[in-house]
């Protein structure tokens, strides 16, 4: 059963790993020699692999089809759906699952879900409610970066076609109420939050029995993190497992106050049957993610068959839970969740393998405080591989979290919810658990997460990964396994960077893709700067915290040298305050130095220099007197040790740049530019290139920017000059070494692309008569939805 679920497991990975396209589905003949393989025994482990890249290959073409056509995006469109999950505040938006059950016009091939945002708004959508909504939509999209979190990779998973946000229309509004599942976890997520208020701990307890997070604050994020705690937010194998202990407890015990129940059914089984029951309805209303319906297969394995009356051994429980999950859906080793899941239960199995009788009272309670101990250590070579960090605290936190949690939080919390669940007050109980896990957060995680030794940092590679997994199992083995403790010794190479640092001379230099707005690392051989730290959005994200941090450790780096930012707009300083806040930065320079009251910093100035391993580093510009904006950014030249060089002019608009080819003809050259302004029209005039003469222009730019950058115009001017071009939209981070023989910028999306990501090709803008047409193709060929009454024509 075991080689069976790996070799299953192996064939989903299959096309993740390898493929960048996906090819049309070979079709029957695949099933065929599927079935056969299985029915013969002695090819069934090739048989499963090969059922599991079937699987994959089927449901990935099913939503690689069921994406918005690139005809419709940024367009608006009137639909209609039901709001199919609890929507979020995040920061001034709320942000929900929309399905849609109607679109105008007739039969527009519209995926089955969209994810929304809605800015600035007074509506209230609750969860399960039909509302008729204008939107504009665009294929899955997300920023691609060294280290980065592949926001298209979960947007994949998560079967999501399109994301969106919700136009200003007045005709906006609710058409119909409530119903379903999304309905009913809307009204306990309502009854519930009244219940506590405001209440220490109410939010961590509305995660914990609803899956619903907003509740759940930055800084309580940062603890769990640091902690290593933050697997006790996700809804897995000890609270379904609490949630089936307490419906077989309270069903058993009911049924065996009937003798004639007890006729129909004995009631240890009533007890395994209710308790597999409210397992099952608690992970339903909790969201039912990977670790929840891992932990539901597992208990409905277990409780089948002890009905039956057959043993079943753990790692064919493991096994049959794999299995289980894969066929349900079988992208789901997409998901980090899924990994982090079945590794745990694994390390679990194996820690208990191989040991000696099972102890008894005390002894045991001893030996189960042992295991968070041990599953901390055991998982912290896949935390750094997934999350570039371990706590070094977590065993701590873990050996007192995870029992106060399984004792004094979730039983009291689950009992709370089926009261309330079942119309019964359950307030007080809410309340106990509420409280017991502010105690648990104020008394405990604060203090550790607050210890500057708490977490480490560092990026793993495969090959470091593997050997630190093996030491671990090594480390971990039973008594017996000879020299246990050499284990430690492979994890060595975690201390050793990821990447190697260039050399002398040499600057290693990555554009990173933060959306419309710049940031940009430069790394040498022993030093590193940032220019420009990109924007923070309505919503509260942040590309210094979530692009520049990851890959800041991705390649090594610890601490900065120099942070330049090159004038105030949000597009170049969002990230600023998060990324200070994350790394030591020994310098900083600013055009606006009071943007940034927290931290010490110089003006930028014409003249300042500097060297490091044999890179010189320049500033161009701004000049004394210089008044505030887009003309008084820093512009910084950086020379290698062979002579080649990088312009970086910020927003630099078309005064100064005759201003710099005025005083500074000669300095201006460079072999890569990044273009003013974002190829904005008010920069890149023709003297300005001709003056910089480069053979790379890359564009710091969004895809599907509202500002239409890099504007047509000015890439016709650079395309004239025989000046080659990349962007961020389209290319995702950009990467290239100055003073290593010829330049070759590379983009990660054409390097790094997988079959979830969006083609590297540009962005064609339509115009209405193009609108007009794509519509009328749309609705000569349905693949869509029907329409109602609800929703009129939209092509006004």
């Amino acid at each position: 059963m075991l080689s069976l679920a790996l070799a299953l497991l192996a064939g989903t990975l299959c096309l993740p790993l390898l493929a960048q396209s996906l090819p049309p589905l070979p079709g029957w003949p695949l099933w065929l020699l599927v079935l056969g393989l299985l029915a013969w025994r002695p090819a069934r482990l090739v048989g499963a692999f090969l059922l599991g890249l079937a699987l994959f290959w089927q449901a990935a073409e099913q939503r690689l089809a069921d994406r918005l056509p690139s005809s419709l995006e940024g367009h608006d469109l009137v639909l209609c759906g039901r709001i199919a999950s609890l929507p979020e505040r995040v920061g001034r938006a709320l942000r929900f699952r929309f399905d849609p059950v109607a679109a105008a016009p007739d039969c527009i091939s519209i995926p089955t879900r969209l994810r929304l945002s809605w800015y600035r708004t007074d509506q209230r959508p609750r969860g399960g409610e039909i509302w008729r909504l204008r939107v504009r939509l665009k294929r899955p999209a997300g920023f691609l970066n060294p280290g980065g979190f592949d926001y298209e990779r979960w947007l994949f998973v998560q079967d999501i076609g399109a994301t969106g946000y919700v136009r200003r229309d007045p005709d906006n509004r609710r058409v119909g109420e409530g119903g379903g599942l999304a309905a009913l976890r809307q009204t306990l997520y309502d009854r519930l939050a009244g219940r506590l208020g405001q209440t220490p701990g109410a939010g961590v307890l509305l995660a914990l029995l609803l899956g619903a997070r907003q509740g759940v604050d930055d800084a309580q994020w940062a603890r769990f993190r640091d902690t290593g705690t933050g697997h006790l937010m996700a809804i897995s194998g000890l609270h379904v497992g609490l949630a089936a202990a307490l419906g077989a407890g309270l069903g058993g015990w009911l049924w065996s106050r009937s003798a004639r129940l007890c006729t129909v059914l004995a009631a240890p089984r009533a007890a395994l049957l209710a308790g597999l029951v409210l397992a099952a309805g608690y992970a339903l209303l909790a969201g039912l993610s990977i670790p929840t319906r891992r932990a539901l297969v597992m208990l409905a394995v277990l409780a089948l068959a002890l009905g039956a009356g057959r043993q079943v051994r753990r790692r064919e429980g493991w096994a049959l839970a794999l299995i289980a999950v894969l066929l349900f859906d079988p992208l789901a080793a997409l998901s980090v969740g899924f990994w982090l899941s079945f590794l745990a239960v694994a390390l679990i199995l194996y820690l208990a393998a191989g040991r000696t009788a099972p102890r008894r009272g005390i002894r045991a309670w001893i030996a189960g405080l042992r295991i968070p101990v041990l599953l901390a250590l055991g998982l912290a070579p896949v935390s750094l591989l997934v999350f570039q960090q371990a706590s070094l605290v977590g065993w701590l936190a873990n050996l007192v979290a995870v029992p106060w949690v399984g004792v004094a939080v979730v039983p009291a919390g689950l009992a709370g919810l089926a009261l309330e669940a079942a119309g019964l007050p359950g307030g007080w109980l809410l309340g106990v658990a509420a409280r017991a896990f502010a105690l648990l957060d104020d008394g405990l995680l604060a203090p550790l997460a607050s210890l500057p030794f708490a977490a480490v940092s560092a990026a793993v590679g495969p090959v470091v990964f593997a050997l630190a997994g093996f030491g671990t199992l090594w480390l971990l083995a039973p008594r017996g396994v000879p020299g246990r403790a050499l284990g430690a010794l492979m994890w060595l190479p975690l201390l050793h960077p990821a990447t190697q640092a260039p050399p002398p001379g040499v600057a290693e230099v990555t554009l990173a893709d933060v959306g419309q707005g710049l940031a940009l690392v430069v790394r040498t051989w022993t030093h590193a700067l940032v220019y420009d730290t990109g924007p923070r959005f309505q919503s509260g994200f942040d590309t210094g915290e979530a692009v520049l941090v990851p890959l800041l450790r991705s390649r090594g780096v610890r601490a900065l040298d120099r942070l330049v930012i090159s004038h105030g707009d949000n597009d170049h300083i969002g990230g600023a305050r998060s990324l200070l806040a994350a790394l030591p930065v020994y310098s900083v320079l600013a055009s606006l130095p009071e943007r940034l009251p927290q931290r010490p910093l110089r003006q930028c100035r014409r003249g300042q220099a500097w060297q490091w391993d044999g890179v010189r580093f320049e500033m161009l510009h701004p000049v004394a007197g210089q008044r505030p904006g887009n003309d008084a950014s820093c512009v910084l030249k950086i020379t290698a040790a062979d002579g080649s060089r990088l312009l970086l002019p910020g927003d630099i608009e078309r005064a100064t740049e005759r201003a710099l080819v005025r005083a500074l003809p000669d300095a201006l050259r460079a072999e890569v530019l990044v273009a003013p302004h974002h190829g904005s029209a008010t920069s890149s005039t023709a003297a300005f290139i001709a003056a910089v003469a480069p053979e790379w222009v890359l564009y710091p730019v969004g895809y599907r920017n509202r500002y239409g950058f890099p504007r047509a115009e000015v890439q016709a001017r650079y395309a004239e000059m025989g000046v080659r071009a990349l962007d961020t939209a389209q290319g995702g981070a950009i990467r290239f070494r100055l003073g290593a023989g010829a330049i070759r910028p590379e983009p990660l999306r054409q390097s790094g692309r997988r079959l979830w990501h969006r083609a590297p090709d540009p962005a064609k803008p339509y115009d209405r008569a193009d609108w007009r047409r794509a519509v009328a193709a749309q609705v000569a060929a349905p693949k869509g939805i029907p329409t109602t009454q609800d929703c009129e024509p939209c092509l006004n």
